[in-house]
């Protein structure tokens, strides 16, 4: 028979010892990613008339920790936070709560800033535009505040900047270049080398 203390003394050694070899590591445990040294390019196809087998929408939230922010196809998987979509003949980005089966979880923010003049993002959800089109225009700079990442149990939330290139073609599409930073809630989104 085992004696039970001998699991406890076994589990406080344990701890002890990984508490000793973290603070070896230095004063402070620096738990950050580095935000990305150089802005990343995606396109995006017209939701309502692009092909099917084109990506229609952003996920920002696949860029937290060590990813990369990606385009998702929205025939395929719910998991993203804004779409772009012509309506009525006007390029706009789409919040996830426009959608009725979605939850109003994202946010987009037109900005009046250069893209290399934004630093920081507003985190107050009521800055971002949940379920209304925002119109889309080349050269504008636009913030988005993700869903929830649907990984952890604790909110954490991505935050990135991107900024409109070009729209045009047939079908419609959407260029644009954007910095994210893949820290939960960091609403920091210069280029590493800035900060």
């Amino acid at each position: 028979m085992v004696n039970p203390r001998f699991y406890s003394s076994r589990s406080t050694a344990v701890l002890l010892l990984a508490l000793t070899v973290l603070s070896g590591c230095g004063d402070t445990l620096d738990l950050s990613y580095r935000r990305p040294s150089e802005p990343f390019e995606a396109t995006l196809y017209d939701l309502v008339a692009g092909p099917i087998d084109r990506a229609s929408a952003f996920d920002v939230v696949s860029g937290r920790g060590r990813g990369l922010p990606r385009t998702a196809r929205v025939d395929q998987s719910d998991s993203w936070d804004v779409a772009f979509a012509v309506v009525d003949g006007d390029p706009v980005w789409l919040p996830r709560g426009f959608f009725e089966s979605l939850e109003p979880s994202t946010g987009i923010l037109a900005l009046d800033l250069d893209f290399d003049a934004v630093r920081r993002l507003p985190s107050a959800r009521e800055s971002y535009e949940a379920e209304e089109p925002v119109p889309l225009t080349v050269g504008r700079v636009y913030g988005i505040r993700s869903r929830p990442d649907p990984a952890l149990s604790l909110p954490c939330r991505i935050y990135a900047k991107l900024v409109v290139d070009s729209i045009g073609g047939d079908p419609r599409h959407v260029h644009f270049r954007y910095v994210w930073n893949p820290n939960c809630d960091d609403t920091n989104v210069t280029l590493e080398e800035e900060g």
